[in-house]
């Protein structure tokens, strides 16, 4: 049972169960709220703030009948003089100040996404995010606090995020993407405000983070952005985070970079590649990077491929461009099963 339905029917103090919730974890402090408010829905947490808001002096008889039931030493305790100044001192401690923030801020507010009133419930809030386009909900995000977006671009998949970075101008991807290097594994209580928060922002309008995790996810969203924003996002951590910059750079690998993968590797690599994805990345590359692909094939694989590349094909850039992209995609993946090394100096 919740804390605001066990004390709906206590006589002497607020007739709301809310009120007197609020109450309680005024009484306790912070230390003793944290493990309160663990038990608490989203929903709950916002009903008691409202409650405490509304609140007049509280005495230190109403505190006796409220906590009576869990410490006998909270009896002695002191007035509330201003449960709401004191509600919100509470939760500011609680929370970090850029989760209070996000949580509670109501000034970025975005009424063109009341279209969206039905859909998500309490578990697929991920789900519905995932639904939308990444361009039209990174601009969005734009209004929004960059702890918020960090977090979002962190729980999505690698292709949607580097989708929505792309609509960022540079100071903001820039600081995202540092944000989203130091996010810790939040409380269950505080993830859980966050999604309902996200929900009623996004869509009806926390997995661990650890350091080297954070690195692997934002390599993923850089390897996927173009060249010339993924060396600007480098620049940035280099100044910066140069650690941090030194880690990402070791995940990082593009199609330009093949030149750099050792001969055992690339053998590897090319044998895990459908032979038309391989032709098409070809067109329109480099000398030396056609070159070294072709002298990793078989005979036969390597005069049908210059067969082809002899031919107009007729390809988009678009098109060549995803081949790329799905060579280096493989490549990462070999390399994260230890298949293959991404630099010559990785090999034994």
């Amino acid at each position: 049972m919740s804390i605001i339905a066990a004390y709906s029917n206590d006589p002497g103090v607020p007739d709301s169960g809310s009120a007197r919730a609020a109450i309680l974890l005024l009484a306790v402090g912070s230390q003793g709220a944290s493990r309160i408010l663990k038990h608490l829905s989203p929903e709950e947490i916002r009903i008691i703030r409202e409650s405490a808001a509304k609140l007049p002096t509280v005495g230190p008889e109403q505190i006796d009948e409220v906590v009576d039931d869990f410490q006998s030493y909270f009896k002695k305790g002191a007035a509330l003089t201003g449960p709401a100044k004191e509600m919100a001192e509470l939760l500011e401690s609680a929370l970090s100040r850029e989760e209070y923030i996000a949580i509670f801020d109501p000034d970025s507010r975005d009424p063109a996404l009341a279209d969206l009133a039905e859909m998500g419930r309490e578990g697929d809030v991920w789900e519905a995010i995932a639904a939308m386009d990444p361009p039209k909900l990174a601009r969005k995000l734009l209004a929004e606090h960059p702890q918020m977006v960090a977090i979002i671009l962190a729980r999505v998949q690698p292709e949607m995020a580097s989708a929505m970075i792309r609509e960022f101008g540079s100071a903001m991807r820039n600081d995202v993407m540092r944000r989203i290097l130091t996010l810790k594994p939040l409380q269950y209580t505080v993830q859980s405000v966050l999604e309902g928060q996200i929900r009623r922002n996004f869509v009806a309008g926390g997995g661990e983070s650890e350091e080297g995790g954070s690195h692997a996810f934002l390599a993923e969203i850089v390897n996927r952005l173009d060249k010339d924003s993924s060396e600007e996002v480098l620049e940035s951590l280099r100044a910066t985070r140069p650690k941090d910059a030194e880690a990402l750079e070791k995940l990082l690998f593009a199609f330009e970079d093949l030149p750099a993968l050792p001969l055992k590797s690339r053998l590897t690599l090319f044998d895990a590649v459908a032979p038309d994805v391989l032709v098409l990345s070809l067109r329109g590359a480099s000398q030396e990077i056609v070159d070294l692909v072709l002298s990793s094939l078989g005979a036969r694989a390597r005069r049908m491929a210059e067969a082809e590349l002899k031919q107009d094909s007729g390809a988009q850039k678009a098109d060549i461009d995803g081949a790329r992209r799905q060579i280096a995609k493989e490549a990462l993946r070999l390399a994260g099963e230890g298949k293959l090394a991404l630099r010559e100096q990785a090999e034994e």
